[in-house]
């Protein structure tokens, strides 16, 4: 196990998402939005190494900003990588328009420590346009 202030390196992998597309094209920001994008997969290794529980919260940090999100355990990531698809949350860590709703094969390179925060609000990474 290691230091939850550290956390380990993780090469993000983001993908398209029927589901969340559905989502998007009806504007549909809601909590079934939230749920589903903001999951991380992640091999059972990565898991064990942070010390977690499957769909534990973790915060994922890069270069670019940071987001709280639900980490599962998938046995078909490698260690050392991570499966998120393409959503707000992946945007506003890969230093994309957080109103830009497609990010289809990005690599984040990031760092993911456990958390005892919640999950990244929806209305925290949506572009306000209207600021006086």
């Amino acid at each position: 196990m290691i230091s939850p202030r550290e956390g380990i390196r993780l090469t993000v992998v983001t993908h398209e998402d029927v589901h969340l597309s559905i989502l998007k094209q009806r504007g549909d920001w809601g909590d079934t939005y939230q749920k589903q994008a903001a999951l991380l997969r992640i091999s059972p290794a990565d898991i064990e190494r942070l010390g977690l529980k499957d769909n534990a919260r973790v915060e994922l940090a890069s270069s670019a900003g940071s987001v709280v999100v639900t980490a599962k355990s998938d046995a078909t990531c490698e260690e050392g990588m991570g499966l998120m698809p393409s959503s707000l949350f992946t945007n506003l860590l890969a230093s994309y328009d957080p109103g830009s709703n497609v990010l289809p094969g990005k690599y984040i390179e990031a760092r993911v420590m456990p958390t005892g925060k919640g999950i990244t609000p929806v209305s925290d990474l949506m572009v306000r346009r209207n600021r006086a």
